[in-house]
């Protein structure tokens, strides 16, 4: 939901209902732990390890050729999932950083010959969970508001259970919907475990409303015919009632947009650090960060991005076509307007203006 005023207004609407308004709110609201700020990156490599293996499955799952747009959002997985960890992977190990990408190449470039990927996607599969473990330290995955976060992003950031089903009724060629369908699969899980150790109330609520998203998966990776577009908001809206109960039972802010002065100087104080790495040729390193950034300025859990395209239009429009430049994102640009030869550090120091002018619009 990346248009502007409609996306600032919905994006508002959530942040506003759980505590963005007054300074009295957050103090009714405010929470022990704020997991995105203290682990921004590590969430977002996590997030990218999860998104990949829920891709590897979906090609798992399908055992013929597929059609253009599902091979489309397939590829995804060797660019935006595989580029939020592969810099750090290549440090903590640098053979199964080589083994990895190999095999998601192939997974990719069968599915692009038209042929089954079935076999290796299952083969890729246990390489995925062999990353999750050198990238991610075991104490922190099993961090209780760590987990929290991570299934909050599951959930609604782009690609997730609720984005997969919105980006699926919008476009006619529904290939959105088994990347939600993926995420959710893994939802599932996390769940579990999460259930597991909450309070018997939480773990209530959280299970209702789990059964109550449940039914728009039921198809597994298939897209349901018809497809129920009327079902669009409702599964927004549990999924962020999903995420409310993650804050409570993590004591934990999952709502980045609660705070967008703070959002925008740390996102520009991540981004710093990128545009050294580009500077000195380390771009795996350096597009792990943009990833995160991104996430957080376009992200409904936030709004800075529809802040920002509506107050200072000229920086969103700046934005959409520096992003693009470093990865890959819906969030971008008309055709044309993305410069893909302009050095990387340049495009990095670009959108560092960007978050600058960002947080003087929403009053830093």
């Amino acid at each position: 939901m990346f248009n502007g005023l409609r996306h600032w207004i919905g994006a508002g609407a959530v942040t506003l209902v759980l505590g963005l308004a007054t300074s009295a709110d957050a103090q009714i609201l405010e929470r022990k732990h704020e997991p995105y700020y203290q682990y921004m990156l590590p969430i977002s490599r996590a997030f990218g390890i999860e998104m990949l293996d829920a891709r590897l499955r979906v090609a798992e799952a399908y055992t013929t050729a597929l059609n253009n747009d599902l091979k489309q959002q397939l590829a995804n997985m060797a660019t935006k999932d595989l580029g939020r960890f592969y810099g750090t992977l290549q440090q903590k190990n640098a053979a199964l950083a080589t083994e990895l990408k190999t095999a998601v190449d192939a997974v990719v470039k069968a599915i692009n010959d038209g042929q089954s990927a079935s076999a290796l996607a299952a083969r890729a599969r246990p390489l995925v969970a062999r990353a999750y473990d050198a990238v991610i330290d075991p104490a922190l995955r099993s961090n209780l508001q760590f987990k929290a976060a991570v299934t909050a992003s599951l959930l609604v950031a782009e690609d997730g259970v609720s984005e997969g089903f919105e980006e699926a009724v919008k476009f006619p060629n529904r290939q959105q919907y088994p990347a939600g369908w993926g995420a959710w699969e893994r939802v599932e899980v996390l769940w579990k475990e999460l259930a597991a150790v909450a309070p018997p109330a939480l773990a209530t609520e959280g299970t209702l409303l789990m059964d109550n998203m449940r039914p728009f998966y039921k198809t597994k990776h298939l897209p349901p015919s018809p497809f129920p577009m009327e079902d669009q908001e409702e599964l927004e809206a549990l999924a962020h009632g999903m995420s409310t109960v993650l804050e409570n039972l993590a004591d934990a802010s999952l709502y980045v947009g609660r705070d967008m002065i703070r959002l925008a100087q740390t996102l520009a104080d991540t981004l710093a650090p990128a545009c050294a790495d580009y500077a000195a040729g380390r771009d795996a390193l350096a597009t792990e960060r943009v990833y995160a950034v991104l996430e957080h300025f376009v992200s409904e859990a936030s709004g800075l991005s529809g802040a920002v395209s509506v107050m200072a239009p000229e920086a969103d429009q700046r934005a959409r076509a520096l992003f693009p430049r470093l990865v890959v994102t819906r969030y971008q640009a008309p055709a044309g307007a993305v410069n893909m030869n302009a050095p990387a550090v340049e495009a990095c120091l670009g959108l560092m203006a960007v978050m600058a002018e960002a947080k003087k619009v929403v009053g830093g």
